[in-house]
């Protein structure tokens, strides 16, 4: 089924609110124009990071193609080590699919120091 509002989450048909994970982060997957967004806020961190592997790699399976993944981090808080490898699987995951994914951060963001990750700074307009 394909989602026809701007902003309708991708897994709504389960009723489910945003996936939160332990320490406070919040995940939220929905499509806006044809980018498939996954919003994320709090900490994103070990304990965070199997919860967020989990819907991040949902959404990039139910998304439709060609994928184009945007993971905004403009709420996230710190990331660690766990965060910033879940950071490079989900780049390569994309780019195994031949998709495109588009990192935007705020430019005092931590995620900006992660090799090969190119975050582009906010605001960023999905059309």
């Amino acid at each position: 089924m394909k989602p026809t509002a701007p902003q309708q989450p991708l897994l709504s048909d389960a009723g489910l609110p945003a996936a939160a994970a332990p320490g406070g982060l919040t995940l939220e997957s929905f499509r806006k124009g044809p980018f498939t967004v996954v919003k994320m806020a709090g900490r994103l961190h070990a304990g965070a990071a199997v919860t967020a592997e989990a819907e991040i790699l949902s959404t990039i399976v139910m998304a439709p193609r060609p994928l184009r993944l945007v993971l905004d981090l403009t709420e996230v808080t710190s990331v660690d080590f766990h965060g910033k490898s879940l950071l490079t699987k989900t780049r390569f995951t994309v780019q195994a699919g031949r998709g495109t994914l588009l990192v935007v951060a705020p430019d005092d963001s931590p995620v900006h120091r992660i090799p090969h990750l190119d975050v582009v700074s906010t605001p960023v307009h999905l059309g």
